[in-house]
Parts: structure tokens; C-alpha cells; sequence
């Protein structure tokens, strides 16, 4: 090797040298990029997956995001606090007498979002509040009587009924209000039938645009076929949750349809003439029942001043006429 180098010349030598030292060079670098860079995957890698936060030690300089606060502050304290001991005492209720009002609070659409069981607490606290009632208006027994007595028995009954009585008329104002939606969103869904929308999309259009109760009840419907209800199914559970006649014999007749394969445009313009017919009559009935409805007020309210009006001038002279 030594006579080698010696016998070659310098050009040759270093060459050699310069090849040595970029292998060198090369190997290094080759290391170092394994060691720092890993592999072209691995950068592909880190670039895609998102890197690891650094968990800090210090809980002191952590952010502290406050939590949204909703509602006023009447609604987060005592209102909260009372749904929730209504609750407490619901749980107390028969199992079988929750179903019918359960129903009956989905007729009218939960006020106050209520259910079953705070309904039932809440008319208990109200037969509380009753026997209190009747409870100082006999609390000397050596001086009950008979009116006493009565009032009490009275004030019990009306406040365990009130609670019946109001969700009743919550009840028939909601489907009343559905009955005289009805007509015009059946006019909305003929004539979107009529512009080639199919009849889950006309649905979906009087949902999107109609913020009234009906509306409302069909983004539920059109949120139930979504689920993977079919379409009857769906607008028979919507029938059974309002109970209202006019909307169950036009669901009964869409359903039908389907069945038979008729037009929809035809079977909604059709139902929608019917329905403005019905609600007219409804119109003329309430009107034609007003003059019954005024005799009570006007024989209470009008004639007794009527009379006093023309008899209170003719006292003096009948008392004169007497002397």
C-alpha cells in the first residue's frame, strides 16, 4: 500500500482523498438525518397527525374559561329549585295513572314543561294549599257553623281542581289553534305539491317557514322520518299526540292515498277546500252563539243601570205622591 501511494502521483492521491472524505461526509449525514429527522414517512406522519399538547405542571397558569351562564337569575335559582322538589315528591305517583296525563300534557304541548309527575305534585301542593285554607277558616272548633264549613270544603275542591281546569283550557287552545292553522298550510302544501316538491319536502319547506305550533309538530314529523320512522308511521304518531279530529282524518286520507297511489296535489287541494269550508262554518257557529253568550252579562251588568236610570227620577215624586 505504502509503495502504492509512493510510485502514484498527487492528482491521484487526492482524489482518493476527496472521494473518502464525501463518503464520510454522506455516511454522517445519513446518521444524523435517522437520528433528528427520521425518515421521510415519519415527517410525512408528523405532518398529518396532530402533535401531542404539552401538559403544563403549573395549575397556576392554566386559562380558566367561565362556563356560559343561560336564563335569568329567577329561572337558574327558584325555578330550578322548584322543578326539582316537584319532581322529588312526583316520584310518589301511581305508575298508571301517569299515561293519561302524560298525553294530555303532550295535547297541550308541556307548558311550563311540565310532565306527569311534577304535574301531580304541583295539584298536590295546591290540595295543600286548599286544606290550609280550610284549615283557618275552622281552626276554632267551638265556633264551626255550616257556611264555615262549606267554604272549606268548597276552597278544597276549587284548588285541587285548578291545576285540571288550566291544563284543560292549555289543551283546547293549542288544538284550536291547530284547527285554524290547518286550512293555510294546506294551501302551502298544494301548492308546493303543485310546484313538483314531493310531499316530504313540501314538509320539510312548511317546517323551515312556519314557526306556529302545526309547524312545529311537522319539523317533528319530518325529524321522526330522518330517524327512519316511514311516513305513515310518523304522521299517525303526530295524529295520536294532538288529538285533533280536523288533522286526523287528513292524515287518515294522505295515508290512504299513499296506499292507492293517488295524485297528492289533487288530494291536498281537495283537503284544503274542504278545511277553509269547515273553518267558515266554525266562524258562523261561534257568531250565531254570541247572542246566547250576551244575555248573562247584559242582565247582570246593563239593565240594572238602565233601570236605575229611569227609576231613581220617579222616587220623589212617588214618595210625594204617598205623603
Amino acid at each position: 500500500m505504502i509503495d502504492f501511494l509512493a510510485h502514484s502521483s498527487p492528482y491521484l492521491i487526492l482524489g482518493t482523498a476527496l472521494i473518502a472524505v464525501l463518503g464520510l461526509g454522506i455516511v454522517f449525514y445519513a446518521i444524523a438525518k435517522l437520528l433528528i429527522g427520521g425518515s421521510r414517512l415519519s415527517a410525512r406522519l408528523e405532518q398529518v397527525i396532530e402533535p401531542i399538547p404539552e401538559v403544563d405542571n403549573n395549575p397556576l397558569e392554566k386559562q380558566i374559561i367561565g362556563r356560559e351562564i343561560t336564563g335569568s337569575l329567577f329561572s337558574r335559582t327558584v325555578e330550578s329549585w322548584v322543578y326539582k322538589f316537584l319532581g322529588f315528591l312526583g316520584r310518589f305517583t301511581p305508575e298508571k295513572s301517569i299515561a293519561a296525563l302524560e298525553h294530555k300534557l303532550e295535547i297541550a304541548g308541556h307548558p311550563k314543561n311540565l310532565h306527569a309527575r311534577q304535574f301531580y305534585s304541583l295539584q298536590f301542593l295546591f290540595l295543600l294549599g286548599g286544606i290550609g285554607i280550610a284549615y283557618f277558616l275552622n281552626r276554632d272548633i267551638s265556633s264551626i257553623n255550616t257556611t264555615n264549613l262549606l267554604y272549606g270544603v268548597a276552597s278544597i275542591f276549587v284548588f285541587y281542581e285548578l291545576p285540571v281546569v288550566w291544563l284543560n283550557r292549555q289543551m283546547r287552545a293549542r288544538q284550536e289553534q291547530i284547527e285554524r292553522g290547518l286550512p293555510d298550510v294546506l294551501d302551502m302544501l298544494s301548492v308546493c305539491a303543485s310546484a313538483g316538491l314531493g310531499f316530504d319536502q313540501s314538509l320539510q319547506k312548511i317546517s323551515q317557514h312556519w314557526d306556529t305550533e302545526l309547524g312545529r309538530e311537522f319539523l317533528r314529523v319530518t325529524g321522526e322520518m330522518e330517524l327512519g320512522e316511514t311516513r305513515s308511521d310518523a304522521l299517525k304518531n303526530m295524529s295520536n299526540r294532538l288529538d285533533v279530529k280536523d288533522l286526523s282524518q287528513f292524515i287518515a286520507i294522505i295515508t290512504q292515498a299513499e296506499k292507492i297511489g293517488m295524485s297528492y296535489a289533487e288530494v291536498l287541494q281537495s283537503q284544503a277546500l274542504q278545511m277553509r269550508m269547515l273553518r267558515q262554518q266554525r266562524v258562523r257557529e261561534n257568531v250565531n252563539k254570541l247572542p246566547g253568550k250576551m244575555v248573562i252579562p247584559m242582565a247582570l251588568l246593563i239593565f240594572p243601570a238602565i233601570l236605575a236610570v229611569i227609576l231613581v227620577p220617579i222616587i220623589p215624586v212617588i214618595m210625594n205622591a204617598f205623603k
